[in-house]
C-alpha cells in the first residue's frame, strides 16, 4: 500500500473508533510496526493526527 494510502486508512480508522493500537494499523494497512509508527510520527508532524 502506497504512502498516500496508509496514510488515509489510519485517519479514518482514528475518526472511528476510540482506540485503536499499531497493530490494528498494520493489519488494516499490511505494513510493519516500524512503517506504521513513521505514518503516525508524519501525520503527527503535519498536525493531522492528535
Amino acid at each position: 500500500m502506497h504512502e498516500n494510502d496508509r496514510h488515509r486508512v489510519i485517519l479514518s480508522a482514528v475518526q472511528d473508533r476510540s482506540l485503536v493500537t499499531v497493530i490494528d494499523l498494520c493489519t488494516l494497512t499490511g505494513a510493519s510496526e516500524a512503517t506504521v509508527r513513521r505514518d503516525i510520527n508524519t501525520l503527527d508532524e503535519q498536525k493531522r493526527l492528535r
